[in-house]
C-alpha cells in the first residue's frame, strides 16, 4: 500500500443458498483513499405522533422519549427529552401553530411555546395508561384519552367517555371537531366512538391486517381519516377525498399517527423510523427505501441504488427494499463488529424466502462505502448475488465502530409467496459496470 490509502479488506465471499447448500467465492482485496463525508444523527426513540402546523406547510413530530422533530414551517420550542416522564404518547399544536403540548402514559402534560399548561393527570391514579390526545379549537385547553376510553378535560368541556364501558379493543387515538362542540375516540380495531359529533362510520367488525394506531379530524369537520399501523389509510365522511396510503412504504417500521391541517388539502402519514409521506392530489404513493436517518442509513440507501444501477444497465428488473432482511443485515454487520468477519447461517432464513443470499464485507477507518461495491462487482460470486435474476429482495446492513471501521452486509431473497424464482447457472460478466466510483461515504 501507498502512503494515504486507507486500508480495505474484502475477506468476504458471496454466500447463495437454495435448499441447503451453498457456494463460497474467493476473497478480494483493494485500497481506498480516505475522503471526508458529512452525517445525520440518528434517531434517539421511536416518533409516536404527528401534529400539523396550521398553514399546512409544516409539522411536528414527537419521540417516545419527547424529543421533538420539526419539518417545514413548523419551529422547535423545546422538548421533553431531558425531563423526568413515562413513555411519550401523543402531541397537539396550538391554534397559532407557535407552539405544543406532549403527553405521556401517566398524563403528565408539557407545554412549549404559545401552548399554556392547564393542568394534567400526574401524580394521580389511572386505570389504564394514556394513549391519546386533543387540543381545542381555541387552544385554550385540551383532553386526554386513556385506553378504555376514559376522558380527562383540561380547560375543556367534557362531552362524553368509554371509561365504563366494555371495549372489544383498547382506544388508540382521539381527535376534536373542529368547533370544539366534540370529539371522536377510536379503537384498534378501527371502532369509532361519536361524543356531540357526527358518527361518519367505522371499520369495526371489518377484519384489519394491521390494528389502527390513530386518527385525525377533517378540518372542514365533516369526516376523519383512521390509519393502521402497516399504512393503510380509511376516510370517512362527506368531501374527504383518497390521495392514497402508505401500505407499501416499508413495513420495517409502524406508522404510528395522521395529520391533517386547515392550510392543506391532504394529510401526512408518520411512521415510528421519522419517515414521513405527505398525500395529495400531486403526490405519488411512497415506495419502501432505507430510512436516511442516520449515516448508516445513507450507505445503506446508496448501497441499494447502485445494485439497482447495475441491474438496471443489465436489463435485469430492480431490487425492492425488505425491511425484515435489512433487520438481519444491520444486526448481522453489528456481530461481525463484536465477533469476527465470517458469514451468518442465513438458511435460518428459508421460509420465508425460497432463494437467499449473503454479501459481506470490511474495511479500515476511511474505507468508502461505494469501494466496497466495486470490490464486490470485481469478484464473480459477489457479482452473481447482485445481478441474480431470482433475487428481487434486498436488505442492506451497515455497521461503523468507534474508530471507524465499516462492516457491510447484502442479504439478498426471493419470497417463498413469490412462487419458482427465476435462476440462471452462468455467472455474469463483470462489465459493464454502472457505478465504479467509490463514491464519497464512510463512516
Amino acid at each position: 500500500m501507498h502512503a494515504g490509502i486507507a486500508a480495505l479488506a474484502i475477506v468476504a465471499g458471496s454466500l447463495v443458498v437454495v435448499g441447503n447448500t451453498h457456494a463460497q467465492a474467493a476473497p478480494v482485496h483493494s485500497a481506498q483513499v480516505t475522503l471526508q463525508s458529512s452525517s445525520v444523527s440518528a434517531l434517539a426513540a421511536p416518533v409516536v405522533g404527528i401534529a400539523a402546523t396550521p398553514s399546512g406547510n409544516g409539522y411536528w413530530r414527537v419521540g417516545a422519549d419527547g424529543g421533538v422533530l420539526t419539518a417545514g414551517d413548523a419551529h422547535f420550542y423545546g422538548s421533553a427529552a431531558g425531563r423526568p416522564h413515562d413513555r411519550i404518547v401523543a402531541i397537539a399544536g396550538t391554534r397559532s401553530g407557535h407552539g405544543y403540548w406532549l403527553t405521556d402514559r401517566q398524563g403528565a402534560v408539557f407545554s412549549y411555546g404559545d401552548a399554556a399548561y392547564h393542568g394534567s393527570m400526574a401524580g394521580h391514579h389511572l386505570n389504564l395508561p394514556i394513549t391519546g390526545m386533543a387540543a381545542t379549537p381555541t387552544g385554550n385547553g385540551y383532553w386526554l384519552v386513556a385506553s378504555d376510553g376514559g376522558i380527562f378535560s383540561f380547560n375543556a368541556r367534557f362531552h362524553g367517555s368509554t371509561g365504563g364501558m366494555r371495549l372489544n379493543q383498547p382506544i388508540t387515538g382521539m381527535a376534536a371537531t373542529p368547533n370544539g362542540q366534540g370529539y371522536w375516540l377510536v379503537a384498534s380495531d378501527g371502532g369509532i366512538f361519536s361524543f356531540n359529533a357526527h358518527f361518519y362510520g367505522s371499520m369495526g367488525g371489518t377484519p384489519l391486517n394491521q390494528p389502527i394506531t390513530g386518527m385525525a379530524a377533517a378540518p372542514n369537520g365533516n369526516g376523519y381519516t383512521l390509519v393502521a399501523a402497516d399504512g393503510g389509510l380509511f376516510r370517512f365522511g362527506s368531501n374527504s377525498p383518497f390521495y392514497g396510503s402508505a401500505v407499501n412504504a416499508c413495513p420495517g417500521a409502524a406508522a404510528v399517527a395522521v395529520a391533517m391541517s386547515p392550510g392543506a388539502r391532504g394529510y401526512w402519514i408518520a411512521f415510528a423510523d421519522a419517515r414521513t409521506y405527505a398525500f395529495s392530489p400531486s403526490t405519488q404513493a411512497p415506495k419502501c427505501d432505507p430510512s436516511t436517518s442516520s449515516k448508516s442509513g445513507l450507505m445503506a440507501a446508496d448501497l441499494l441504488g447502485r445494485i439497482n444501477d447495475e441491474r438496471s444497465i443489465r436489463h435485469l428488473p430492480p431490487m425492492t427494499w425488505d425491511p425484515n432482511l435489512a433487520n438481519y443485515a444491520g444486526a448481522w454487520s453489528a456481530d461481525m463488529a463484536s465477533h469476527g468477519f465470517r458469514h451468518s447461517s442465513i438458511g435460518i432464513l428459508l421460509g420465508t424466502y425460497n432463494y437467499v443470499g449473503e454479501n459481506i464485507a470490511a474495511g479500515s477507518a476511511g474505507t468508502l462505502e461505494g469501494s466496497l461495491h466495486d470490490a464486490w462487482m470485481h469478484s464473480d460470486g459477489h457479482r452473481a448475488n447482485i445481478l441474480a435474476p431470482g433475487f428481487t429482495r434486498v436488505g442492506v446492513g451497515v455497521f461503523c465502530t468507534a474508530n471507524g471501521s465499516i462492516y457491510l452486509t447484502q442479504d439478498f431473497g426471493h419470497p417463498s409467496s413469490a412462487g419458482s424464482p427465476q435462476t440462471s447457472s452462468t455467472t455474469p460478466p463483470v462489465d459493464p459496470i454502472a457505478r465504479p466510483d467509490s463514491g464519497s461515504l464512510h463512516c
